[in-house]
């Protein structure tokens, strides 16, 4: 369901292909009989083992049944999520209860798809937080030299450019960068703001600079990666 759902849905973005540790020979009548009702045609669709993608790498691997301490090797992926849906091949009862659960996945289905891969989830805001004043403070990235202020910008055009909303806001406060309201270094822990040894506020704690160059020589690639993941990209 998930495949066909995401394929139809936001196909110009994404390629999706699902498979699964025991497949069925054949895909159960009910999942052709809610999908067509949603208006999606299973034709083509057909159950698949995992073992057929095992030499492909993803981008995401989405494992959306209860075995992750269990599960097979995953072929290789830059992120891997774990939700999981009740099993519709142990509905019992008449057809129409047997129809009336597969409904209901689908619907749980459909609804995570559309937060976990939709436009609303892949839209950005960069929040530029920076101490009160006329001239913002200038941070310069290490690898590029280049501001910080128009890395971002740059950021933003390439996001926008694949068709993902992004936007640009500042605010005054003490000096922090966020993604979707994350801050930047719990998006990207293998970077942790640390103290520059310029203004003496922090005392040289990992974490606890306080002064207004807080993201001195942070790799400009470091900040395109926490984009990407903000943008469920990476």
């Amino acid at each position: 369901m998930a495949e066909a759902y995401l394929n139809a849905r936001y196909g110009d973005r994404y390629a999706a292909v699902s498979a699964g540790n025991y497949p069925s020979a054949s895909m159960s009548e009910y999942t052709i009989r809610v999908m067509e009702e949603a208006g999606i045609p299973m034709a083509g669709h057909t159950p698949k083992p995992l073992g057929e993608f095992m030499d492909r790498e993803f981008d995401t691997i989405a494992r959306l049944c209860d075995c992750s301490g269990t599960c097979p090797l995953l072929p290789p992926a830059r992120r891997v999520i774990d939700h999981v849906f009740p099993d519709p091949s142990a509905f019992t009862g008449s057809d129409g209860d047997i129809m009336a659960g597969f409904l209901r996945v689908r619907d749980l289905v459909f609804a995570w798809v559309d937060e976990t891969f939709g436009p609303a989830a892949a839209g950005v805001t960069i929040t530029w937080q920076r101490p009160e004043g006329p001239i913002p403070p200038v941070v310069l990235c290490s690898d590029t030299g280049r501001r910080l202020q128009d890395v971002m910008h740059d950021i933003c055009l390439l996001l926008t450019s694949r068709g993902i909303p992004c936007t640009i806001t500042e605010e005054d406060g003490p000096l922090q960068l966020s993604f979707n309201d994350v801050p930047f270094e719990e998006i990207v822990p293998l970077y942790v703001p640390k103290s520059c040894s310029m203004c003496g506020s922090c005392e040289g704690s990992d974490g606890e600079c306080t002064g207004r160059r807080r993201y001195e020589g942070i790799p400009e690639s470091v900040v395109r990666l926490a984009a990407m993941r903000a943008a469920g990209l990476k």
